[in-house]
């Protein structure tokens, strides 16, 4: 065998020591470091269960906040927090879709203030009418969405919508309009003076008509409707200086350039063909 040959036989006998040295480091490295890793989740796991156990963190303190139709014991029972139970142990999400089942809750907000004092952050619905459904009446929030049977233990007064199907997944325009105007009217005192709103009556074509308690049936049409109802103080106005009585009017705002005002039958809406007094403004 000439020396030539020799050297080469030599030197890839060297090469390969050497990845088997260094293949063999490498999976020791990786050992070590894998075994590392088992540790440190070892050691985590230890203290989290160990946090766990400590009377330290237990619930002393459920706070509630933000109710208004429903009380912090209808809250905490939709909870169902366990006695003793640990603050960082407790399943937020899981507290959340219970007390979410309760129709008057809108959303909840579930958070811990260390070391012992679970937060919970409630926002209810906010009724702003009726609508009936077959023979049933249903309460309405100002997006439209029908959350709840009326009952008897809802102390709520409401006007009561007609002309729409509640059961509606997509909101018509004209209704959504007609909500943010009841929100804006009740939490206003600009409007005492219409008394409250008892009915309203949406119409694609017609648009929306109020009915108050007063006997005023108040008809606005389709759109501008806060700007129409600045105008009944002149309307009123008039109403007074004519010597109308102010129950049982007729009032068509529709358009503000020509507004009717003439005197309705107690039982209903103004009768058309019926002759009696009537006034432009």
């Amino acid at each position: 065998m000439s020396k030539k040959l020799k050297t080469s036989i030599a030197a890839k006998k060297n090469r390969l020591r050497r990845r088997i040295a260094n293949g063999i480091g490498e999976f020791t490295g990786a050992i070590g470091l894998l075994f590392s890793v088992a540790v440190l989740c070892l050691l985590f796991i230890y203290a989290y269960s160990y946090l766990l156990s400590m009377p330290y963190f237990e619930i002393k303190e459920v706070s509630v906040r933000g109710l208004k139709e429903l009380t912090e014991k209808d809250i905490l029972t939709l909870a169902a927090i366990p006695p003793q139970q640990n603050l960082l142990s407790v399943n937020t999400e899981a507290l959340v879709l219970r007390v979410s089942a309760n129709p008057w809750v809108r959303n909840i907000y579930a958070g811990r203030e260390l070391p012992s004092r679970l937060v919970l952050e409630v926002r209810e619905r906010n009724p702003v009418a009726m609508v009936k459904q077959a023979s049933d009446f249903y309460l309405m929030d100002n997006e439209g969405v029908v959350f709840k049977k009326f009952g008897k233990g809802d102390d709520v007064d409401l006007p009561i919508i007609t002309g729409i199907d509640g059961r509606e997944k997509e909101k018509s325009k004209l209704l959504l309009s007609t909500l943010n105007l009841l929100k804006t009217m009740s939490a206003s005192g600009r409007y005492n003076y219409l008394g409250a709103i008892s009915e309203v009556k949406i119409d694609d074509i017609f648009g929306l008509s109020l009915l108050t308690d007063t006997g005023l049936y108040l008809k606005l049409g389709a759109d501008n409707y806060e700007n129409k109802l600045k105008q009944l103080n002149v309307v009123m106005a008039d109403v007074e200086k004519r010597g109308m009585k102010k129950g049982y009017i007729f009032v068509d705002i529709c358009d503000v350039k020509k507004i009717t005002i003439r005197q309705r039958n107690i039982s209903g809406q103004p009768e058309p063909g019926k002759k009696g007094k009537q006034y432009r403004i």
